[in-house]
């Protein structure tokens, strides 16, 4: 463990230590900052807060710590208690970088626009990196949809540092809200012609490309900062996410693994970005073997314990799935993707009732998911339970009364079920939504029985 990991360690256990005994004991102010901030970062809200209170008492003339404490406070939502604590920091020093700058943001989230552009402003000349400055005046104006003003400071952001990354995804959308992608094109093409050599400049050109989905173009923008330097880590993530929007699986395979030589710390994001584009080339067992690397690194990134579930199901090892997707949906309940590739897990182990639960979570989180809604309704037509497959499907129409794969499958389920008149009326209203789709309905049930009362609806159809 490093020096530095050793002794926060060092200082929260003899700051627990103190707590417990109800003393009160010397840290010197960077130790009370380190063992706030390790409390924060890791959402212990009250500990950290506690803490403040306690450095409060032993440094009351510390702006850092006013500060730290109106951050915490801001982000548990008390922010009468936060602009207490931001204005006792502006007291002690009124024209300290940190200050102004945390005013303004509390300013900006509690939507007083005015007052936070003022803070920003006012910080301006004390700023080592005016881009930050000018980005956070940006997202103050496009939060109230002030577009134009927020393309000028955003242009303002990139002019002072075009390795300001985020200020390049915010500076598109707005252009795009104003129909000015255009314009936009011309601002960041003129850094290029400037510097040819700057990788910064053809980086944000590349990422303005495939922000407006233009990723061949985006390509070549990025292949000219790799050209430039050959160790530029995003330039190399950025190239396979376009190469995946092409679905070039290969070829973003083998970008993201330039990315991982040239990174001295990977990530699970990345990891899992290895474990995806391996999955869609159908490389299931390198698929897992990434996603698992992306559990080395944080053992909570739900989305790699969902690939490697995924990656399972799809290889056939149901029961090896269920452990691994179970694990997903506890670290995310509200994602209705996991929940579906668990449902079919689940099923094909044999566990309906376990599946059937899954689908109807599902159903709820996204009732909109037409397949999760037929899938489920296969559960009950494969145990000939056709009349519970029938109620599902209704249950789905109060969502997706225009899914014409819904209307179909209603159509065969009521053909099985002896409902003729209620299939053909289905029938009818699919055909209105999509007539070429109809092949589904005789792909479902294959025989003479439907192919005929498939042929009379259509003739009726074009009738009308």
């Amino acid at each position: 463990m490093p020096d530095s990991q050793n002794n926060i360690q060092s200082a929260l256990e003899k700051f627990e230590l103190m707590e417990k005994e109800g003393r009160v004991e010397f840290f010197d102010l960077s130790t009370f900052e380190d063992i706030i901030e390790h409390y924060f970062v890791n959402f212990n809200i009250n500990k950290a807060l506690k803490a403040c209170e306690v450095a409060n008492s032993v440094y009351p003339f510390s702006s850092t710590i006013k500060v730290l404490q109106a951050r915490i406070l801001a982000f548990s939502g008390d922010y009468s208690n936060a602009f207490a604590a931001i204005n006792e920091a502006a007291q002690i020093a009124p024209t300290d970088f940190n200050v102004l700058f945390h005013k303004g943001s509390l300013h900006s989230i509690v939507g007083e626009v005015e007052k936070a552009i003022s803070s920003f402003e006012t910080a301006l000349p004390y700023a080592e990196n005016p881009a930050d400055i000018y980005y956070n005046i940006g997202i103050t104006l496009q939060s109230i949809n002030e577009f134009e003003k927020a393309v000028e400071a955003f242009k303002k952001s990139i002019e002072s540092d075009m390795s300001h990354e985020n200020t390049i995804y915010e500076l598109v959308d707005c252009c795009v809200q104003l129909n000015q992608t255009e314009e936009l094109h011309n601002f960041l093409q003129q850094f290029v012609d400037k510097d040819p050599y700057n990788t910064d400049a053809w980086y944000n050109l590349g990422i303005y490309f495939s922000q407006i989905k233009e990723y061949n173009d985006a390509l070549k923008a990025f292949e000219y900062a790799i050209l430039i330097d050959d160790t530029f880590e995003s330039a190399h993530m950025q190239t396979g996410h376009c190469h995946m929007n092409l679905k070039e699986y290969a070829e973003a395979f083998r970008a993201y693994l330039e990315a991982l030589q040239n990174t001295e710390e990977p990530t699970a994001e990345l990891y899992c970005h290895l474990g995806a584009s391996a999955e869609l080339m159908k490389d299931y067992n390198v698929g897992i073997r990434y996603f698992k690397k992306a559990i080395e690194v944080d053992e909570n990134y739900d989305e790699a314990w969902f690939g490697i579930g995924e990656n399972h199901r799809l290889l056939g090892n149901y029961l090896e799935a269920t452990h691994y997707l179970s694990k997903a949906v506890k670290l995310n309940k509200f994602y209705d993707e996991y929940w579906f590739s668990l449902a079919l897990a689940e099923t094909a182990l044999g566990n309906l009732s376990s599946g059937i639960e899954a689908f109807e979570e599902t159903c709820r989180i996204n009732p909109h998911r037409s397949k999760a809604w037929i899938e489920w309704s296969m559960v009950y037509y494969n145990e000939n339970e056709t009349e519970e497959a029938i109620n599902v499907l209704k249950r789905a129409l109060d969502h997706l009364e225009g899914n014409h794969s819904i209307h179909y499958r209603l159509a065969g389920y009521y053909m099985l079920f002896g409902k003729l008149k209620d299939a053909y009326k289905h029938i009818e209203v699919a055909l209105k939504l999509n007539y070429d789709a109809h092949t589904e309905l005789v792909d479902f049930i294959p025989n003479n029985t439907v192919k005929k009362i498939l042929e009379s609806a259509i003739l009726s159809f074009k009738k009308k």
